[in-house]
């Protein structure tokens, strides 16, 4: 297999990919051929599609700048990922991990390595369909496959392998269940990364920084050329080993449920605590879209306080209401407040999938799902 780097001029916002790499192989003596696949880097295609944006564009909202001071990003950047991201999954100081049309992504995909000074190169709007493209181009009556890829780390590794964002004309994953291992024996769950397997291999000619290599040709690679023109395939994040067994417990707050924050901090202005000063509000969202709120309230008898998301939980029962959304808790806490025992068991009879947006007075703000908070319940299942 031979792996031949395409070493192009720095390509800009607006520039003809296509026409770019041509000039560059014909400078080469290079030419595609038949049973060629064609590697290119996400960076490169979303900066000739003009994903390259400037920071001082940006303005940040709030929760960008909370978000930021959290990670220690710029909160230009943190207002880009919250932008670029369905979910932000959690992060370290400089990272933050998000998910992204099924991908996990740290800084959902925004580059600035190879961006200009103060600009910042996010992923391309629509990686299949610019492989597609590519590939529509570049065949002239070959038969080629286009790959667009990019660079990641494994989970406590040191160093970056390939991930393929997108692939055209190839099965990116190969099903190897039913194949025999070295002593006969059935495989059962393995199945091949074979575009991945192809990124790597390009990355090691394209490299990580001023190669000046973008794109490279794979000749005589053990894999068929055709017309599939399927997605990268992903699984849900509970059946992913990493996720699904890390994954439990709560998450940055990444918006959707403020109104019923706002009405949760309201309810907590009413609570009634002469004895703690502890002040706490939740605001409990039906699936009928309405809202009920309640502060908790103090007893000189201790046993006969009653919590602010079970007060929430009665009034909504008592107006008929058994199917919940959403609950939002906020606090007069340092930390955002987390529902003690007795009301996660209250709330989860209602519904594992209940999501839990715990803050404070100050802004903070966590979420998570009732099962993430009470894994294993004893519920109504568990009576059948």
């Amino acid at each position: 297999m031979q792996v031949l780097g395409i070493k192009t001029d720095l390509i800009s916002p607006g520039d003809d990919l296509v026409k770019s790499l041509d000039k560059a192989m014909a400078g080469s003596g290079l030419a595609l051929q038949d049973g060629d696949i064609l590697v290119v880097s996400e960076s490169t295609v979303a900066t000739a599609e003009g994903r390259v944006v400037a920071l001082h564009d940006v303005t940040a909202s709030p929760l960008a700048l909370s978000m930021a001071a959290k990670y220690s990003k710029d909160p230009r950047e943190m207002e880009l990922i919250l932008q670029e991201s369905d979910e932000i999954m959690g992060g370290i100081p400089g990272v933050v991990l998000t998910l992204r049309g099924g991908f996990l992504y740290p800084n959902a995909g925004i580059d600035n390595s190879n961006a200009p000074p103060g600009h910042v190169v996010l992923f391309p709007a629509d990686a299949q369909k610019s492989a597609f493209e590519i590939r529509e181009r570049m065949a002239r009556g070959r038969k080629i496959a286009v790959i667009i890829g990019d660079s990641r780390t494994h989970p406590l590794r040191l160093g970056c392998v390939g991930v393929a964002l997108a692939c055209v004309g190839m099965e990116p994953v190969e099903d190897a269940r039913g194949q025999k291992d070295l002593f006969g024996r059935e495989l059962k769950i393995t199945r091949k990364a074979v575009a991945d397997n192809l990124v790597s291999a390009a990355q090691i000619v394209m490299g990580e920084g001023d190669e000046g290599i973008p794109a490279v040709i794979i000749r005589d690679a053990p894999v068929s050329i055709s017309e599939v023109h399927c997605a990268i395939p992903t699984i849900p994040p509970q059946e992913c080993m990493y996720i699904g067994a890390l994954r439990s417990g709560p998450r940055p707050y990444t918006g959707g449920y403020d109104q019923l924050i706002e009405q949760a901090a309201q309810a907590a202005k009413d609570a009634y605590a002469p004895y703690s000063g502890f002040l706490v509000g939740a605001a409990l969202l039906s699936r009928s879209g309405k809202i009920y709120t309640a502060g908790n309230i103090e007893n000189a008898a201790s046993g006969a306080d009653i919590c602010a998301e079970r007060a929430a939980l009665a009034r909504a029962i008592a107006s008929g209401e058994k199917e919940f959304e959403a609950i939002a808790i906020v606090g007069n806490a340092v930390e955002p407040v987390s529902p003690c025992g007795i009301c996660r068991q209250s709330l989860i009879e209602f519904g594992e999938d209940i999501i839990v947006i715990m803050a404070n007075a100050k802004g903070d703000a966590m979420t998570a799902t009732l099962a993430d908070l009470l894994p294993k319940a004893f519920t109504g299942k568990c009576l059948r």
